[in-house]
């Protein structure tokens, strides 16, 4: 994606099956990016896979009504060593992308260790240090949530990928 140069609200997705974080930034012109929002969406834990998307879905759509969503960005899949729970996972990302694609959001997905690296210096970063540079970042004075973190950091790198896809732009 190009940046037009417009102000644009960025949502950030850190998707899951039980909590779905968010953040939301705006890029302005001549100022970088602002800090609105971030957050969880949950869903009743012991319920149905189904059921818990629907419920997941909802939020989601809750929020675009909030915000004059532009762009987003997703967490790609960190395929760790239960199938189940990556397979529940592709199926939580999956309901975000059609509720963007639905919406006319384009998208954008970025691998975690991508995310960290430019929030948090490295592609290793553990979490405590991702939360702690999205909060310097943001310029929050508490630390969110660990996947609302996440999330604000998927957000906050695509508003520097976009602010530096345009030539010229401080």
């Amino acid at each position: 994606m190009k940046w037009s140069g417009e102000p644009t609200a960025i949502l950030g997705i850190d998707p899951g099956s039980r909590k779905m974080g968010y953040g939301v930034v705006e890029l302005i012109p001549g100022k970088g990016y602002v800090y609105r929002e971030c957050g969880l969406i949950t869903a009743g834990g012991k319920a149905p896979l189904a059921e818990r998307l629907a419920e997941l879905g909802e939020g989601l759509e809750s929020l675009l009504g909030e915000y004059d969503i532009r762009e987003a960005a997703v967490e790609d899949i960190f395929l760790g060593h239960n199938a189940q729970s990556a397979f529940a996972l592709g199926q939580a990302r999956g309901m975000v992308l059609y509720l963007l694609g639905k919406n006319h959001i384009p998208v954008t997905p970025y691998a975690p260790t991508l995310v960290k690296k430019w929030v948090g210096g490295t592609g290793k970063a553990p979490k405590e240090q991702v939360r702690r540079s999205v909060s310097l970042l943001t310029g929050l004075s508490s630390l969110p949530a660990e996947d609302a973190a996440d999330a604000l950091a998927v957000a906050v790198c695509h508003a520097m990928h976009l602010r530096h896809s345009v030539k010229g732009t401080p």
